[in-house]
């Protein structure tokens, strides 16, 4: 069966480690990041781990909801939180980041956000709908186009 080879090949694809990202079982964080993720967010649940490699070194992601709020994180293995995705409400992107879009896309609409922490740089993604399509840009909260 041409399904069951193709099938096959995949299991053995992931069991070499091919792939940026591998699926980590939840209770395989290293143990400083669990601390300091769990010290952060006490009520969060992780939906997902993985072990990516980013500029030569490990890092692992963790997808999580908190109540309403969907937050992915990015951490060192030493646990010092390198990057933080949030999403938020389209409504409270701020001003100059919804100015920038109607400069950008002239009559778009907001149609979903993510605050992104990067140490002290706070970045705004921002999916915009215009003519039928969404475009995803970035700004920085002064409203500047960036990456």
């Amino acid at each position: 069966m041409p399904g069951r080879s193709l099938l096959t090949a995949l299991i053995l694809l992931l069991a070499a480690g091919a792939g940026p990202a591998r699926a980590q079982r939840r209770d395989s964080l290293p143990t400083a990041i669990a601390t300091v993720f769990r010290t952060a967010y006490p009520a969060a649940k992780i939906l997902n781990v993985s072990r990516e490699r980013r500029d030569g070194k490990i890092v692992y992601e963790i997808e999580s909801q908190d109540g309403p709020t969907r937050r992915d994180l990015i951490y060192d293995v030493a646990g010092r939180n390198l990057e933080i995705e949030e999403v938020i409400p389209a409504d409270s992107v701020p001003a100059a980041v919804r100015a920038a879009v109607q400069r950008d896309v002239a009559g778009g609409t907001i149609v979903d956000a993510e605050r992104v922490t990067r140490e002290t740089v706070i970045l705004y993604e921002v999916g915009v709908r215009h003519g039928g399509k969404t475009r995803y840009l970035t700004f920085d909260s002064a409203g500047k186009r960036v990456e």
